[in-house]
């Protein structure tokens, strides 16, 4: 019998130190984390791991698509795939993003995070 790997956080987030905290915060949660600093690196990984069921992701990206935009990619080609959507500059509305994706705004706190993750574990 083959076992399934265990579920995966993909986080999306161009600026290093956020980044390296949220993935810390993640880890710390016992969640295995990847990331990646652009929408471009992101689809590689959601392409090569079918063990990412959670992506987390800035909305301001530098790059060729931006973060938004990346919600309705993942929506259309990973369907289960849970979306949260975080920034610090402005909200988006709820057509800006992908169906059933999630905005948590920054400074994203622990509480914060380990909340929007488990209402959407339920969801299941």
């Amino acid at each position: 019998m083959t076992s399934r790997p265990a579920a995966k956080i993909l986080v999306v987030e161009d600026e290093p130190l956020i980044r390296m905290d949220l993935v810390a915060s993640l880890e710390d949660m016992g969640f295995p984390v990847l990331e990646a600093a652009n929408a471009t690196a992101a689809i590689a990984m959601l392409e090569s791991d079918p063990a990412i069921t959670t992506v987390i992701t800035d909305v301001d990206m530098p790059g060729t698509m931006d973060c938004l935009a990346l919600t309705f990619l993942v929506r259309d080609r990973w369907p289960p795939c849970h979306l949260i959507v975080v920034s610090g500059h402005r909200r988006p509305n709820k057509s800006d993003m992908a169906e059933g994706s999630r905005f948590i705004r920054k400074p994203l706190t622990t509480h914060d995070l380990h909340r929007v993750l488990a209402e959407l574990d339920g969801g299941n």
